[in-house]
C-alpha cells in the first residue's frame, strides 16, 4: 500500500528531485570550454576564487567563507599544491580538501593582494552570498556564450563537476575523491548508462601503456624553461636587463618560439613594446590585432588565442598574454608564442601566471633598491599652466593650491589630498568637483582658514603620468595657475621618455630641473627599513591616505568606511592594512629604541 502524502511535502519533494535532476544534467554537461567560460565569466577576483573553490577543491556553499589562511598548509616537496582543513559552522575541522597548483596560488594571490590576517576569513562572506555570487557568474556566462544551460549551475554543480571530472579524466582513485570531497557514497556521481566501445578501447590501451591525462613531455619543457628565466631573474639588477633576460630565456627555451614584454600607452590609447625576442616589435607595436593584450591587462588573466598575422589571418601558432604584476603595482603584459598543438593547458597557464607575477616582484624589488635604498635618487622638475584640475582651480578661485599627499586609488586613479589657500569651502570643493579631471571629492576639514580637500583624479593627469613612469611625486604647487611639479626617480631613469610622455599628456609642461642628490629619508634607520621592506605597498598607501585624512585626528577628518570607500577596498580590509601597519611600525619604533643608549641626567 502507497503511502499517502501530503500536498505541500508532495510538491516540496517533487521540486527537490526536478532539481537535483537539472543539477546532475548541468554537472555532467559542464565540458572543460564551459568551465572557462563560467572562470572567464568572474568579473572579481574574489568571484573567481569562490569558482575555484567548490569546482577544483570541492567545497560546499556553506565551507568557502570558513576558509582562513591558517588552514592552509604545503603538499609534499616537489607539488605546487597545499592541503586545507575544512571546518564546520562551529569550527571543528572535518577533512582535509586538497588546493591543486592552480586553485593554490588564487588563494595565495588574493590572501597577498587583500592582507588577508592569517586567521581571518578569506571570503568574508555569507553562505548565501556564496551561493549568488555562482549564480550571477553562471547567468553571465550563460547571456555571453548565448548558453542557456549555464544558468542553471550552483555551488553544488561545481563540486559535482569537481567530482567527476578527477574521476573520468583523470582516473583518480574512488578513495581519494570521497576523502578530499567529503563524500559518503560516490553513487550519485558515476555517469548513468554504459560507456560505448571507443571510450573502453582508449581507458583500457591508455591504462596498459601507463598514459597519464594530459602532456606531461609538454609540463616538463615549460617547467625547464621557467627554471632558465628565474637564474635570469636572480641575476639582473635593473629593469632593462630584467625585460631583455626574461624575453630571451624565454624565446631561446624549448617552450616558446618568441617572447614581446608589451606596455599600454594609455594617452595614445595603444600598445608598445619594450622587449622582444623571437620576434619583432611589429607584430604588436602598430599591429590591428592586440585584443589579446589589452584583455589580459584588462582582466588580470592569462588569455589564450590563435597568433594572426597583420592582416588579421590566422597562423598556425598560438599566443599566450601574461598579466606582468606582483599584486600591487603593473608592469605590462608578456606574451609567448609557440607552434605546438598541445599547449596552453590549465597547468601551463597555471605557470605562466606564476611567471608574470615573479617577474612583477622582480621589477618592483629592483625599483624599491634603486629608489628607496639607493644612495641617491634623480630628482626632476617640471613646469605647467593651466592643464588639470588643481592649476584650473588655482586660477579660477586666485588661491594657492598645495598637494599634501597622494597615494595610489582604486584602478589608475589617484588620491590627492590637496590644501587650498584662504578658500570657501563649498566653493572650493565645487571647482574641483565640476572638473571633468575628478572623479569624485570631498571636503576632509579646515585648517587655519585653509580647506584640505580630498580629490580622486581621473587618469592622464601630470600627476598620474609621473607616477606611471616610476615617479614619486615630492611637490606640487600652483600659484596663478601656474604648477611647479617635484619627482624622484631611479637615477637610471630615460629623462627623456619621461619628459615627452608628460609632454603628451600636457603640452605646456617644461623640464625645469634634473638633480642627482642623496636620499632623504623619513624618521630612524629602523623606521626606514620597516617602510621600505617590512610594510606592503597597499599598507604604506593606506597608512598615508589615514594621515592625510585626517583619520588618527580627534575628531576624525574621516571616517574608516570614507577612507574605504576613497580607496576602494572594504572596511574590514581598510582596517586590516591599518592594524599590521602600525603594528610594524610599533615594533621597529620600539626595538629602536631599545637600542638607544639610557640618556644621561644631570641635575645641574
Amino acid at each position: 500500500m502507497d503511502r499517502k502524502i501530503d500536498g505541500p511535502r508532495f510538491v516540496y519533494l517533487r521540486y527537490h528531485e526536478s532539481m537535483s535532476r537539472t543539477t546532475d544534467r548541468a554537472a555532467s554537461a559542464l565540458t572543460e570550454a564551459d568551465w572557462e567560460r563560467l572562470c572567464g565569466a568572474a568579473e572579481t577576483h574574489r568571484t573567481e576564487l569562490v569558482l575555484r573553490l567548490c569546482g577544483e577543491a570541492g567545497l560546499r556553499a556553506a565551507e568557502v567563507p570558513r576558509v582562513r589562511p591558517a588552514d592552509v598548509r604545503r603538499g609534499p616537496t616537489g607539488h605546487g599544491g597545499a592541503f586545507l582543513t575544512v571546518r564546520d559552522g562551529s569550527g571543528a575541522p572535518t577533512r582535509e580538501a586538497y588546493l591543486a597548483t592552480t586553485v593554490h596560488h588564487a588563494l595565495h594571490q588574493y590572501v597577498r593582494s587583500n592582507d588577508v590576517d592569517p586567521e581571518a576569513r578569506v571570503v568574508d562572506v555569507s553562505t548565501r552570498r556564496v551561493q549568488m555570487l555562482v549564480r550571477e557568474v553562471a547567468e553571465r556566462a550563460a547571456s555571453v556564450h548565448h548558453r542557456p544551460d549555464l544558468a542553471g549551475v550552483t555551488p553544488s554543480t561545481l563540486r559535482r563537476r569537481f567530482a567527476r571530472h578527477l574521476l573520468e579524466a583523470d582516473g583518480v582513485d574512488p578513495r581519494i575523491v570521497k576523502a578530499v570531497g567529503g563524500w559518503e557514497r560516490l553513487d550519485g556521481l558515476v555517469p548513468e548508462g554504459e560507456p560505448d566501445r571507443s571510450t573502453v578501447a582508449t581507458a583500457v590501451e591508455r591504462a596498459a601503456d601507463g598514459e597519464e591525462g594530459g602532456d606531461a613531455g609538454r609540463l616538463a619543457v615549460v617547467t625547464e624553461g621557467m627554471a632558465t628565466v628565474g637564474e635570469a631573474l636572480a641575476d639582473a639588477s635593473d629593469r632593462a636587463t630584467i625585460e631583455t633576460a626574461v624575453c630571451e630565456a624565454l624565446a631561446a627555451s624549448e617552450a616558446y618560439e618568441a617572447a614581446w614584454l608589451t606596455e599600454t600607452d594609455r594617452h595614445r590609447d595603444r600598445v608598445e613594446v619594450r622587449e622582444s625576442a623571437g620576434g619583432g616589435p611589429e607584430r604588436f607595436e602598430g599591429a590591428r590585432d592586440v585584443t589579446i593584450v589589452r584583455q589580459a591587462r584588462q582582466s588580470g588573466r592569462v588569455i589564450v588565442g590563435p597568433d594572426r598575422s597583420m592582416r588579421g589571418e590566422t597562423g598556425e601558432g598560438s599566443l599566450a598574454a601574461v598579466p606582468v604584476d606582483d599584486g600591487e603595482a603593473e608592469y605590462g603584459v608578456l606574451v609567448v608564442r609557440t607552434d605546438a598543438g598541445a599547449a596552453f593547458d590549465a597547468p601551463e597557464r597555471t605557470a605562466l601566471a606564476d611567471l608574470g607575477r615573479r617577474i612583477g616582484a622582480a621589477l618592483t624589488a629592483t625599483k624599491r633598491r634603486q629608489l628607496l635604498l639607493g644612495d641617491t635618487v634623480l630628482s626632476l622638475g617640471f613646469a605647467y599652466q593651466r592643464e588639470d584640475v588643481f592649476t584650473d582651480c588655482g586660477a579660477s578661485l586666485e588661491s594657492a593650491v598645495t598637494l599634501e599627499g597622494l597615494v595610489p586609488g582604486d584602478g589608475d586613479r589617484l588620491v590627492c589630498f590637496v590644501r587650498v589657500e584662504a578658500a570657501e569651502p563649498q566653493a572650493a570643493l565645487a571647482c574641483v568637483d565640476d572638473h571633468p579631471d575628478t572623479a569624485s571629492a570631498r571636503i576632509v576639514r579646515r585648517v587655519e582658514g585653509d580647506v584640505i580637500l580630498e580629490v580622486i583624479v581621473e587618469p592622464g593627469t601630470p600627476l598620474s603620468t609621473v607616477t606611471e613612469q616610476g615617479g614619486t611625486v615630492q611637490q606640487l604647487q600652483v600659484e596663478s595657475g601656474r604648477a611647479e611639479l617635484l619627482a624622484e626617480f631611479a637615477p637610471d631613469v630615460d629623462v627623456r621618455t619621461v619628459a615627452e610622455t608628460l609632454a603628451d599628456a600636457c603640452p605646456s609642461a617644461e623640464l625645469r630641473r634634473k638633480q642627482e642628490q642623496p636620499r632623504t629619508g623619513e624618521g630612524t634607520p629602523a623606521l626606514q627599513d620597516t617602510l621600505s621592506e617590512e610594510l606592503t605597498e597597499r599598507q604604506r598607501s593606506v597608512l598615508r591616505a589615514a594621515l592625510h585624512a585626517g583619520y588618527f585626528e580627534w575628531p576624525r577628518g574621516s571616517t574608516a568606511e570614507e577612507l574605504a570607500d576613497s580607496l576602494g577596498v572594504s572596511s574590514p580590509t581598510l582596517h586590516n592594512h591599518l592594524r599590521r601597519a602600525q603594528q610594524k611600525l610599533l615594533e621597529a619604533a620600539l626595538a629602536d629604541e631599545r637600542d638607544r643608549p639610557p640618556a644621561v641626567r644631570s641635575d645641574e
